[in-house]
């Protein structure tokens, strides 16, 4: 069998895959429908390393701990594919988790849930020395925090409480700038831009993948498959005969980067948990990213795939009109918490599609959203289909998938 792999999707996840097999001496086809890698969901989100804080809403704590596991391997794992490049990520200030008046948790359940996370943060480091968060070593998750404190940025009259964190977000921007310069470099990956994929199937050890194109119809041969795709995941597993999860969720969300004024480039980052709220994050670079969940989740469908017409806003094309009242209302819902954000300046808005599994929103506290513990790889023989579930996770189910697709050809 040849030493041979096709990866379907060209986000953060097909990437970081198509990187760990092709160092691992496999050749690699990496084949997206968009002109070039990273350029839908992956790029157009916040960008947060999860520590597991935001899902305390899991009674199980399972989304906690696989978070925590992820971003302590985030950062070396990326190293191995872009190199020193891993200290170029604009590094957002850190985050102030700020519990709402209206939020599902009191500020106690939260802390009872971050005490739990911070001993298994301690096990992980003790027995795993070399980890490290985004290269820091920071000694407490969390630290909660009087009112008089979170009053020098936040007004606390909305709030229960607040925590000072050691939660960061990258640029996911910087991020696929370097991992698309890896996959370009990488003699063992051949990137096949244009192509949609629309059906898998195997016939003995061969699979057969085939799609289509602006030139036409197009037809692979391959003897090992990886599904990296997110919106299109659960179709192309289906031609496959894999059943397909209830209650599948894409939900179309927009975020606004601004231009912040040079008194706020280190203001603090800040998450309002949990429930339908939003988020702020402050990079170094003097921009920031707003997104408030009321009014920038646009779409909601239960559908194997996202609508078609979402594709203009996942591929950054919004309407000018558009884009300005959305600025305008995350600017307005924002400010009543974080006041300092009327200061801003919009630069742009667009879109991205999350996928998770789910039939109500995350003001709800039965949501199946608070949980996104059923992830990682599932291997059928030679055909791998990934549920990436967070930007924090994709580099360790790289390594994951990777090993996957070597004990496959090591059983041929």
């Amino acid at each position: 069998m040849k030493k041979h792999a096709v990866v379907l999707g060209a986000g953060v996840q097909g990437c970081t895959i198509a990187l760990e097999i092709a160092n691992r001496g496999f050749s690699v086809e990496l084949i997206d429908k968009d002109s070039k890698p990273f350029n839908r969901s992956s790029t157009r989100n916040e960008g947060k390393i999860h520590l597991g804080l935001v899902y305390m809403n899991d009674s199980t704590f399972a989304t906690p701990k696989i978070m925590l596991k992820a971003s302590l391997r985030f950062y070396n794992y990326l190293e191995k594919w872009i190199g020193k490049n891993v200290k170029d990520l604009n590094i957002s200030t850190p985050f102030y988790y700020l519990v709402s008046n209206e939020s599902l948790l009191n500020p106690d359940q939260l802390q009872k849930g971050y005490n739990k996370l911070q001993l298994l943060y301690e096990r992980e480091r003790s027995e795993y020395p070399e980890l490290n968060y985004l290269g820091h070593s920071p000694r407490k998750l969390t630290r909660r925090v009087t009112n008089q404190e979170l009053s020098k940025h936040f007004d606390t009259k909305i709030l229960q409480g607040g925590v000072h964190t050691a939660e960061l977000a990258i640029d996911t921007t910087r991020l696929g700038h370097h991992l698309r310069r890896a996959v370009f470099k990488h003699s063992n990956i051949t990137f096949t831009p244009g192509h949609s994929v629309r059906s898998v199937s195997q016939i003995n050890n061969s699979f057969t993948v085939e799609g289509d194109s602006d030139n036409g119809p197009w037809c692979k041969q391959t003897p090992q498959v990886i599904n990296a795709l997110w919106g299109g995941k659960y179709l192309i597993d289906k031609t496959m005969g894999i059943p397909i999860p209830e209650n599948i969720l894409h939900r179309l969300k927009y975020r606004l980067i601004a231009k912040l004024p040079g008194g706020m480039i280190n203001y603090p980052s800040a998450t309002m948990v949990v429930g339908r709220f939003g988020d702020v994050v402050i990079r170094p670079d003097s921009t920031a990213y707003v997104s408030w969940y009321p009014e920038a989740c646009l779409g909601w469908s239960n559908d194997i795939a996202p609508p078609k017409s979402w594709e203009g806003p996942c591929k950054g094309i919004v309407d000018p009109k558009d884009a300005d009242r959305l600025a305008k209302l995350f600017l307005n819902h924002t400010e009543p918490w974080y006041p300092e954000i009327k200061n801003i300046t919009p630069i742009l808005v667009d879109a991205g599609n999350i996928v998770a599994v789910g039939n109500t929103d995350v003001d709800q506290k039965k949501s199946q959203l608070h949980k996104r513990s059923k992830i990682g790889v599932t291997s059928y023989g030679g055909y791998h289909s990934v549920e990436t579930g967070k930007l924090t996770t994709a580099p360790m189910y790289a390594l994951d998938t990777a090993d996957a697709v070597e004990a496959f050809f090591n059983q041929q």
